[in-house]
């Protein structure tokens, strides 16, 4: 078993990680992205109230990049972009893997052809309407015409 890394040494890669120049989110995306399932069921049980959420995400500690206040229309895109990133990503997961079949289809062997009579055309379209007949007729139980 490998020894578990401490929780410092995560904190300090995940800066590392997140210091890509040009792609850094908010901390109140990474919050509700880490957060997306729950705080989504939060959401269907009420209607959100964005004004709340805000102050309370502002008692969380998250601010705009000036240290000021989160505007409730921040706090509501935020949201929406983050459940369109997840749905993305669930997307690009799901692409390439095709839908397991609900039955598992079972293959069979071709039926073989009747035998042609030799008063029979070898090909055409009353050849091809005379194997038909003479298919029916075999698997109905009938007995050939002749």
């Amino acid at each position: 078993m490998r020894p578990k890394r401490s929780d410092a040494e995560m904190q300090q890669l995940t800066e590392l990680a997140r210091a890509k120049p040009g792609i850094t989110r908010s901390p109140l995306y990474r919050w509700l992205r880490a957060r997306h399932d729950t705080f989504a069921s939060l959401l269907e049980e009420t209607r959100p109230e964005w004004r709340t959420l805000a102050e309370g995400f502002a008692r969380l500690g998250m601010t705009t990049p000036d240290g000021g206040p989160i505007a409730p229309e921040t706090v509501r895109h935020t949201w929406w972009r983050v459940r369109r990133d997840v749905a993305a990503a669930m997307d690009r997961r799901t692409v390439g893997k095709p839908p397991k079949p609900a039955v598992t289809p079972v293959s069979r062997p071709a039926p073989s052809p009747p035998p042609q009579s030799p008063a029979e055309p070898a090909s055409g379209p009353s050849a091809a309407l005379a194997r038909l007949r003479a298919e029916l007729n075999a698997r109905s139980g009938r007995k050939p015409d002749g």
